[in-house]
């Protein structure tokens, strides 16, 4: 995907898909997963993040594979956001019952370079829907070192009977979280939120559950937080 200079950076901004993966919890109520990015990471270390990362030219080769991808604009940039997912998190956006030996296998392979995703999807039989996820925020990395992202945001629910875990190389901690309690955790110092992560918990905050906050990010237009 686009690496483009920016005219006040020389860091190129790269593509990038990002996937909010809510439920509710088992008290009711809203909760929203945050992995924590590895304390060596270059960009947003020890932050606490939603799934995501760069879009790939083989992200958008695949999308091209389904009939949703040649009507969608960001058909790459949702294969994407279901890839990192499965990468960090561990979780499978597919219809039908996934063995979780192979299904686990699969994400050692995939995370150590010797499978790459459209392998993974033909070796699980991936029954991939590119229009599930809900597209709902776009934004930007500001200008400046170590890099910087273009980022589509969208919004998803979590996928029944599966865990989430960190791969311990990126992630090192998955957490699901009501997002005012995130927020406050915030607050007191005992999480890290970059900007955009924030602005998403707060707009989260105002939904009582899963079905009413994918409602309203369904309805809404797209917020563009630059």
């Amino acid at each position: 995907m686009s690496q483009t200079p920016h005219p006040h950076s020389p860091v190129a901004i790269r593509d990038a898909a990002t996937v909010v993966v809510l439920r509710d919890g088992a008290h009711g109520g809203l909760e929203v997963l945050l992995l924590r990015r590895h304390h060596g990471h270059v960009f947003g270390a020890g932050a606490d993040v939603f799934p995501g990362g760069a879009v790939d030219a083989a992200d958008v080769a695949l999308a091209r594979r389904y009939r949703a991808g040649s009507r969608l604009p960001d058909a790459a940039w949702r294969m994407a956001a279901l890839r990192e997912c499965f990468e960090e998190a561990g979780m499978l956006f597919t219809q039908g019952v996934l063995d979780a030996a192979r299904v686990a296998a699969a994400r050692i392979a995939l995370n150590a370079g010797r499978r790459d995703w459209a392998e993974v999807v033909e070796a699980l039989a991936l029954d991939i829907d590119l229009t599930a996820p809900i597209a709902f925020a776009r934004w930007t990395t500001p200008p400046g070192p170590p890099k910087r992202y273009a980022t589509r945001f969208y919004a998803l629910a979590a996928p029944p009977g599966q865990q989430a875990r960190a791969d311990g190389r990126e992630t090192v901690a998955a957490d699901w979280i009501a997002p005012a309690g995130a927020l406050a955790e915030a607050d007191a110092g005992r999480r890290w939120l970059m900007t955009p992560t924030r602005a998403t918990l707060e707009r989260l905050a105002h939904y009582r559950d899963m079905t009413a906050a994918l409602a309203a990010l369904a309805r809404g237009q797209i917020d563009d937080g630059t």
